[in-house]
């Protein structure tokens, strides 16, 4: 259970509660039902109120997004936070741990590890992103059902890959469909009349066969950097899968910078998170010195980056 804070401005005195809460902070339709179902779910200053009911400018708002229950055994699985608040936790994920429980994959996963931080109050596991079991870094979980509706379409998320082959503009867009090569098949590729798919990169630095990359994504289509890069001939390093080289033991993938407006308080928070050991030593040892600053976070300039590793207004 979460009970949500909400206090309301000058240009909301006099609207509907319904209205209020999702024009300015994009509480869904479920979140207010079940919130109406609540004996005292909907409060304004400690009084009940319907979705209805105008709401007074300075007043505090609050609701109750109601009880959870927690799905998904303990692990003790050390991973660690970029950013934690009562919306949601922000996890720098390690190559090979699964985001989801799979075959295989019970007590292991990053559902396992948000069970075990959050076993007291046994929340939901509500992941606003994905990522594969073998690519690393940013990985957001809300912890309550408005955050996670909120953050839906309120995050941006950067890539840093290692790929291989010279030649690679200094920076471009890949637009091509993604479809199954077959059906029920692991391997994608860029296939007519596949799902809309569109990438942007910027090559941040070369090294002999090797390019350090950074990526933004305008869709979100599975294996979809990995299929771009290999259409355009730039698979990543180690990945087996799309043509990659045998530099690294995984897809050279990592979820690096993450962008996003705060649900409840609308504010913009910015997140850096290091590549782990394995893609910093495959890039050094492919790119050289001159990657450091872009694995350090510490050369953020260009392709859509801000400076700084704090939350901003």
């Amino acid at each position: 259970m979460a009970i949500l804070s909400f206090r309301v401005p000058e240009a909301y005195d006099g609207s509907r509660l319904d209205s209020f809460l999702r024009e300015q902070y994009q509480v869904s339709g479920t979140v207010l039902k079940r919130a109406k179902r609540i004996p005292g779910g909907l409060l304004m200053d400690g009084t009940p109120l319907r979705t209805i009911d105008p709401v007074r400018s300075g007043a505090l708002v609050t609701l109750d997004t109601g009880a959870e229950e927690r799905l998904y055994i303990p692990c003790g699985l050390d991973v660690s936070v970029l950013y934690e608040d009562e919306a949601m936790v922000v996890f720098n994920k390690p190559p090979g741990i699964p985001s989801h429980p799979s075959k295989g994959h019970r007590d292991d996963t990053m559902t396992n590890v948000f069970a075990a931080r959050e076993e007291t109050r046994g929340l939901v596991y509500r992941p606003v992103n994905r990522l594969d079991k073998d690519t690393s870094g940013i990985l957001i979980v809300a912890k309550h059902a408005h955050a996670a509706s909120a953050l839906k379409n309120a995050i941006q998320k950067t890539y840093l890959a290692l790929v291989c082959g010279r030649g690679l503009p200094d920076e471009g867009t890949v637009d091509g469909p993604i479809d199954r090569c077959e059906p029920g098949g692991q391997r994608r590729a860029v296939l007519e009349g596949g799902k809309p798919a569109v990438t942007h990169f910027w090559t941040l630095a070369r090294g002999g066969a090797h390019a350090l990359v950074r990526l933004r994504l305008e869709t979100g289509r599975t294996h979809q950097i990995r299929v771009h890069m290999a259409h355009i001939g730039h698979p990543l390093s180690g990945d087996a899968l799309y043509g990659g080289d045998g530099l690294m033991a995984r897809q050279a993938l990592h979820c690096s910078e993450l962008e996003l407006l705060h649900p409840l308080q609308r504010r913009r928070i910015d997140r850096f998170a290091p590549p782990p050991e394995d893609f910093r030593n495959a890039a050094l040892c492919a790119i050289g010195e001159k990657a450091l600053a872009f694995l350090s976070g510490g050369d953020r300039a260009g392709g859509g980056y801000h400076d700084g590793n704090e939350a901003k207004e």
